[in-house]
């Protein structure tokens, strides 16, 4: 049996092979892959300024040679089409995701601990992403807001609007939205914002300062990917010295600050006078990130986090370059990419 899949051999090139599937091991599990996401972590390899090494299950190392060709894709959607003689978890015909890197392919081979099931009554199931749902759940259990708390989010992307279409089931005083395109604003109106700015227009600082009453916010979650989008968050984050060392607030920072980016005195100031407590929430973050991703498909099927309504470009696999270019910022209606296996 042979299967196709996308390698990049080189900066923003991608070529479409055909090859043989091997054998399964009595361990492995086949998935015929009907959906993989795009997303913005794997942007600097395809631009050819870094990469993320996988070493067995759990070791990733970064560094700025890319060994070319990489296969990339870890946000997929499919079916088991196959299973090793030992694996009793999982049978043929279950759907399926989790965080399986290579998924821009027709197949993949994986093992089981990589893997959660998809129920079947779940709703426009290709579009039920596992890893991502999965990083919403690990950062919002992070964020942990409490009642009558202040939340920002910085970012309305696909993850931020997915933040604060959770957050809204919460008892907030306000849950803010922060971005520089309006239109993405006025998503995070329909995905539970209270309020919004835009920091090309708005003084976020001061308006926080006065709906809080000089407090400042209780979490602030950065999803832009910009240091910049994480200096907003320390201007706005609550001061430590306000309410002495247990009422620190909490920078959640999910951004892969890719780029030569620079750290500016005003974050690094920031940062040091009110000693927020920071948590970078990768997967690697999570205590158990399989058992987060199994509550992000539970709440793509009660509709607590809707990433099939935040799907605005598909292409096949062939486009895939396409995809990336869709998804580097330029264009204003990108929300979510979604690459469809034919």
């Amino acid at each position: 049996m042979k299967r196709k899949v996308a390698k990049l051999i080189s900066p923003k090139t991608f070529v479409i092979e055909q090859e043989e599937i091997s054998p399964l091991k009595k361990d492995e599990v086949l998935v015929k892959i009907e959906a993989c996401g795009l997303c913005h972590t794997e942007m600097s390899t395809y631009l050819g300024e870094s990469v993320t090494i996988i070493e067995g299950l759990e070791n990733y190392r970064f560094q700025k040679e890319i060994p070319y060709p990489v296969e990339l894709g870890h946000e997929p959607s499919g079916i088991v089409v196959d299973v090793g003689s030992e694996v009793k978890d999982f049978k043929i015909g279950d759907r399926v995701g989790g965080p399986i890197d290579g998924s821009f392919a027709s197949h993949v081979v994986t093992i089981p601990k990589k893997l959660v099931k998809i129920p079947d009554s779940v709703e426009n199931p290709k579009y039920c992403l596992a890893e991502p749902l999965g990083c919403i759940s690990n950062m919002v259990r992070t964020a942990r807001p409490e009642y009558g708390d202040f939340v920002a989010v910085i970012g309305c992307g696909a993850m931020g609007l997915l933040t604060l279409s959770a957050l809204k089931q919460m008892p907030l005083q306000g849950l803010i939205a922060i971005d520089l395109q309006d239109s993405r604003l006025e998503w995070a109106k329909k995905f539970g914002a209270q309020f919004t700015l835009n920091p090309k227009r708005d003084d976020c600082e001061q308006f926080i300062q006065d709906l809080t009453h000089n407090r400042g916010v209780d979490v602030a979650i950065e999803i832009t990917g910009k240091l910049k989008g994480l200096e907003i968050a320390s201007l706005i984050i609550r001061n430590a010295s306000f309410y002495g060392y247990q009422g620190r607030g909490r920078i959640i920072a999910s951004s892969f600050y890719a780029g030569d980016q620079i750290l500016s005195n005003t974050l690094g100031y920031q940062l040091m006078f009110k000693s927020p407590i920071i948590a970078s929430v990768h997967p690697w973050h999570s205590l158990n990130f399989m058992e987060d991703v199994a509550k992000g498909v539970w709440g793509y099927q009660k509709h607590l986090l809707p990433l099939d309504q935040l799907v605005t470009h598909q292409f096949c696999l062939e486009d895939l370059g396409k995809g990336f270019e869709a998804a580097s910022g330029q264009n204003t209606e990108y929300i979510k990419g979604v690459i469809i296996m034919e």
